[in-house]
């Protein structure tokens, strides 16, 4: 670490507004044991931190986090047995709801599905809804190759629409990764990225975003690929009349939410402000598994950018947050 790292992380102390943090993990006993039982001691090639309750909210603090969104993270629940799926989603849903009667106003709950299975997903979001009281939904990526936007998704998130519930994309590893390509290298480095915009783009180009425009959909990490490919896919679109002349991309993209989550500045955050206000801006942290130093250095990158005005970051760090779940309110 050099010395400007060590002493922006000595000295931060935010900026006096109570963040609200969009993209931050917990990591429940039984989704650790299930990790272990499956052979993933290391998932995505990147180790499962320690996690406790006690300790995330010291961190928050550190940070300057009122409340905290908690979510279930790459490779998620589904390791290709569907009835374990269905078990472990409820587990670590009702773990993540005692969290949130445990700790007032601290914690919030993005429930996970038993994804692809449509009737056991359907299922859980009622659930999550009616008994556990979560305020949204974190959807992988793809499940074992099943990809958000695929059609036989679609009766999930009628349900999910039928709601006007709040999703946020959480990346997966790939379905299908090249051999003797940047072998050894740790999934979220790059795969993760990638594999948030072909989700992305598969919504938009299978209709998803259109039949179904009461789910709030939430980007991670600044909208990973999407602000660089945005131009070139949707000028092929037109040009090449692909997926009908109805097919916005930059309509699409403008309406979904995005978090700051990782690395954004100072290149990422400037070309996502090109297509999007900030009032579809979320803050983001990635603990545990981007370290408290890492999350330290990111926020006071957010906190010092000319890329944004006090307002703006007031408007990212709580005020849109709020406005997506009227509970923090």
């Amino acid at each position: 670490m050099d010395r400007n790292m060590e002493s922006i992380i000595k000295n931060y102390t935010g900026n006096g507004v109570p963040k609200i943090d969009i993209h931050v993990h917990y990591v429940p006993q039984a989704y650790r044991d299930a990790l272990l039982n499956c052979g993933e001691e290391n998932p995505d090639g990147f180790p499962t931190p320690e996690w406790d309750p006690e300790t995330h909210l010291k961190v928050a603090e550190q940070l300057g986090i009122s409340t905290t969104m908690l979510s279930i993270t790459s490779p998620h629940i589904n390791f290709g047995d569907h009835h374990a799926a269905k078990i472990l989603a409820r587990k670590v849903n009702e773990d993540g709801a005692e969290l949130v009667q445990k700790y007032p106003g601290r914690f919030g709950l993005l429930a996970s599905l038993p994804l692809p299975d449509v009737a056991t997903s359907v299922e859980e979001i009622q659930y999550a809804i009616d008994v556990l009281h979560a305020d949204g939904f974190t959807l992988p990526t793809n499940t074992q190759g099943v990809y958000l936007g695929n059609p036989c998704l679609d009766p999930i998130f009628e349900e999910l629409n039928k709601r006007k519930t709040v999703v946020v994309l959480h990346p997966n590893m790939p379905s299908a990764v090249p051999e003797h390509v940047l072998e050894n290298f740790p999934m979220p480095f790059m795969e993760f990225l990638f594999d948030t915009t072909r989700a992305v783009m598969n919504m938009i180009l299978k209709g998803t975003l259109q039949r179904f425009p009461d789910v709030k959909i939430v980007v991670p990490h600044a909208g990973a690929v999407l602000p660089i490919l945005a131009d070139r896919i949707h000028t092929a679109l037109q040009m090449l009349k692909v997926g009908g002349n109805s097919v916005d991309v930059y309509d699409a993209l403008r309406g979904l939410y995005y978090d700051v989550a990782g690395v954004c500045l100072p290149r990422q955050l400037d070309a996502l402000l090109s297509l999007v206000e900030t009032e579809h801006l979320l803050y983001g942290s990635d603990y545990p598994y981007t370290p408290v130093v890492g999350c330290i250095y990111l926020a006071d990158a957010l906190d010092k950018t000319d890329l944004l005005t006090n307002e703006q970051r007031r408007a990212i760090y709580r005020d849109n947050a709020v406005n997506l779940f009227p509970r923090l309110k």
